[in-house]
């Protein structure tokens, strides 16, 4: 039986989570913040005949997460997300690979999904005191560079203005510009993953995104909480891991239509 959940169920939803809360940041962060009575923010739970969960989907706006650890029934979850409107699901891969069959998807992405685990290696980096704290006053451009590199997905202002909201930024300026960044969004008590590392395509090779890693990272774990991030791209994995991460496993993210 598929229920959607209010805030009666909270303290099971945080259990249930909170045993891998590694992959299930952004879940964790969005209850910090939204609660059980927002329109746009939407959770259910597979319940078995114990009352015990076997399975989660969040919507929140138009992208949904599924999270599961246990068997769970694919043809209750199906139905369920098949009478959903949504722009991309995304999970577990292993978890995700059940459900595949019976969802409607025009393109998958498969990406590596990381920790920061050996926070010493960050004191092996100094300080670079020309990366600064990303205010709201540099969104637009914080979005002039999304817009130089070809790879990355165009952000709206509003949707820059709402992850900072729940998360914090730092980049490196040059002639006006923001030529390097690293953003953490979804921020909780415990962990925040980290967004939008990137490089003017002018200034790459200086170790400027990789100064404003290290420079978010510190600050992140100084207020206790864990760094997490996605990547696909290996030379990135390898600066990510040069600054302590360790990939923990595989995120799939199915998309109904192409960005």
């Amino acid at each position: 039986m598929i229920i959607k959940l209010d805030r009666s169920y909270h303290s099971q939803l945080i259990r249930y989570l909170k045993a891998e809360a590694d992959f299930n940041i952004f879940t964790l962060g969005d209850i910090d913040t939204y609660g059980y009575n927002s329109n746009f923010f939407n959770i259910w739970a597979q319940v078995d005949s114990l009352g015990h969960f076997r399975g989660i989907l969040v919507k929140y706006y138009d992208t949904l997460i599924f999270y599961s650890r246990d068997k769970y029934n694919v043809f209750e979850f199906s139905n369920l997300i098949n009478e959903l409107y949504y722009n991309e699901i995304s999970g577990k891969e292993d978890t995700l690979q059940k459900l595949e069959p019976y969802l409607d998807f025009s393109r998958k992405r498969v990406v590596n999904f990381s920790i920061l685990n050996q926070v010493e290696m960050l004191r092996g980096y100094k300080d670079d005191i020309n990366v600064k704290p990303i205010r709201f006053g540099k969104i637009r451009k914080v979005a002039k560079l999304y817009e130089a590199i070809d790879e990355f997905e165009k952000p709206t202002i509003q949707s820059i203005k709402i992850g900072l909201k729940s998360g914090r930024g730092y980049c490196i300026e040059d002639k006006g510009q923001v030529v390097a960044m690293a953003k953490s969004t979804s921020e909780n008590r415990t962990h925040a993953m980290i967004v939008g590392v990137a490089t003017h395509p002018n200034y790459r090779n200086k170790g400027y995104a990789t100064n404003c890693m290290v420079k978010l990272c510190k600050v992140l774990v100084k207020n206790g909480k864990r760094p997490c991030l996605f990547y696909d791209n290996e030379v990135a994995g390898s600066v990510y891991r040069n600054i302590g991460f360790t990939e923990i496993g595989k995120w799939s993210i199915y998309y109904t239509s192409i960005p």
